[in-house]
């Protein structure tokens, strides 16, 4: 029981932060730019969930993530967010990389991962799609975009784990 209100407070933190932030893009026009709080939620729990309701998450996330993107093959960020989170599982299962810093860099590294994966399953899934150069420009501005949020939706999400869901760094339940 405890485990499906860990994946529900995480899809649910997901689904407000996209609602507040679409629209507030859409009106300053920097949609572009925009950091993706989607993926830290992917990229967290994959350090803190364990690996089946983890990947339901992910998978939940990338249908979630499909409804706010329009014009892309839907399921394209169902792809991507269960190949995050099955690398990002690899990696922490070698380095705790909740503090900070690391969760940082890991953001940069699966936001890029994530543009580089969004860049061969739109040449294979989606004929029409021709800007394969705006992709590639805009990669690295977004994953440095993308930086900060990783440790702010990891820390608000282990702050709901250890207060709400009574779960203790370890991804125990107490």
């Amino acid at each position: 029981m405890r485990v499906a209100l860990r994946m529900l407070v995480y899809v649910l933190i997901a689904y407000l932060l996209l609602s507040i932030e679409s629209p507030l893009l859409s009106s300053f026009h920097v949609r572009m730019y925009a950091p993706d709080p989607a993926l830290a939620v992917v990229v967290y729990a994959a350090a803190a969930m364990e690996f089946m309701p983890g990947i339901f998450t992910a998978f939940i996330l990338g249908i979630l993530k499909d409804g706010f993107s329009g014009g892309v093959p839907l399921g394209m960020h169902v792809e991507i967010f269960v190949a995050v989170f099955l690398a990002c599982a690899a990696v922490s299962r070698r380095l705790d990389y909740r503090g900070a810093v690391l969760m940082s860099v890991v953001v940069v590294c699966s936001s890029l991962v994530s543009s580089l994966l969004f860049f061969v399953f739109s040449a294979i899934f989606d004929r029409d799609f021709e800007q394969f150069d705006l992709i590639f420009r805009l990669a690295i501005p977004q994953a440095l975009i993308s930086a900060p949020i990783g440790p702010i939706v990891g820390g608000l999400l282990s702050l709901l784990d250890r207060r709400i869901l009574l779960v203790d760094r370890d991804g125990l339940f107490k």
